[in-house]
């Protein structure tokens, strides 16, 4: 890489007098005064404040300036090492939802000092994150071919940051690669597959486990980022609709036309996932309502849970209620056994 912050003279400047701290400062003075850039970078957490990624102070007289010195360059060192595979990925994703080079994007953590991240081996997150990414850049230049790429790539950054929210246990970026995993294994004959994509990815975009309007949320800002591309019209209505389904209500899935029902059945596929699965699933579930005193969590739980077995089907599709109402009965019915035997 270099040393961007070589602190030889330049050449014909060997003999102007000045120190070599003086000439540095003067090659610096650029940096000086000017507020650093704020971003929204998916990695990096809230709004942060990037720096020049200057290095330490030029405190030369200050005793083991060259020793903390020393620990910067090798600390910079350190970051640039060529990663695995799986961590290069995760970061290049995030530098591009960030809309920022790759090398700008290992300046930004470095000066923020978070160049490691625990999630940059988090793999199901690596994978998630490319299913959406995926999803996004096959179904948006169909839906609005004239959209502003620039505008596209602020929307799923957007996107991304909001499903990595560190409070969301279950409904974050790999619910939403699943749901696009079923609706690509299980939703070759849907009469709009861009519409239903689209609906995926947003239909838990707001999610605050302590209201009660998220599906209605997501689809209103789902409404307006599409319409902002150029979405047709008649398209974004049905996205809408779509969205608004996934409360899951009794009069939703009745008045599901074949594709929403499509949705509403992959969203809520994890109730028929091997036990395992499923037991990570409820506890995720738990994590997200941590607010909530357990009594009160088991009651409402179990409440809600027995109110989907009252019900004569769980899935709207004929061949998904064929693969999936018997596992997911004998899920939800264990659930509901094990929050009121400790009730």
């Amino acid at each position: 890489m270099g040393d961007r912050f070589d602190r030889r003279s330049r050449p014909g400047q060997s003999g102007s007098g000045q120190s070599g701290a003086s000439r540095l400062g003067a090659r610096l003075m650029h940096t000086r005064g000017k507020p650093p850039p704020t971003i929204l970078a998916w990695g990096i957490g809230q709004p942060a404040s990037i720096g020049h990624n200057n290095g330490p102070p030029l405190d030369v007289e200050q005793p083991g300036y060259l020793w903390r010195r020393y620990r910067w360059t090798k600390a910079h060192a350190a970051a640039w090492k060529t990663p695995s595979m799986a961590v290069l990925k995760f970061r290049v994703a995030r530098a591009e939802a960030a809309g920022m080079d790759y090398r700008d994007y290992m300046s930004a953590l470095l000066d923020t000092g978070r160049f490691l991240q625990a999630r940059d081996r988090d793999v199901p997150r690596v994978d998630a994150l490319a299913k959406v990414r995926s999803a996004w850049t096959r179904v948006i230049p169909r839906l609005a071919p004239s959209a502003p790429r620039m505008q596209s790539a602020i929307i799923l950054s957007s996107l991304t940051a909001a499903y990595d929210d560190p409070t969301r246990a279950y409904h974050n970026l790999v619910h939403i690669a699943a749901v696009l995993d079923e609706l690509s294994r299980h939703g070759g004959a849907a009469n709009d597959q861009d519409a239903l994509a689209v609906a995926a990815l947003f239909h838990d975009m707001i999610y605050d486990a302590t209201r009660g309007d998220n599906e209605a949320a997501s689809a209103h800002l789902a409404c307006l980022h599409m319409t902002d591309l150029g979405v047709a019209a008649p398209r974004v209505a049905l996205i809408e609709g779509m969205i608004r389904a996934t409360r899951h209500s009794a009069d939703d899935v009745a008045a599901a036309d074949a594709d929403t029902a499509l949705l509403l059945d992959c969203d809520l596929a994890v109730l028929a996932a091997p036990r395992a699965r499923y037991l990570s699933y409820a506890a995720a579930v738990r994590r997200e309502y941590s607010h909530v005193p357990d009594a009160a969590f088991r009651q409402g739980r179990a409440k809600i849970l027995a109110g989907f077995l009252t019900r004569p089907r769980l899935y709207a599709t004929p061949a998904l209620a064929a693969l999936w109402e018997g596992p997911a009965r004998a899920n939800i019915a264990a659930e509901i056994a094990a929050l009121t035997a400790s009730a």
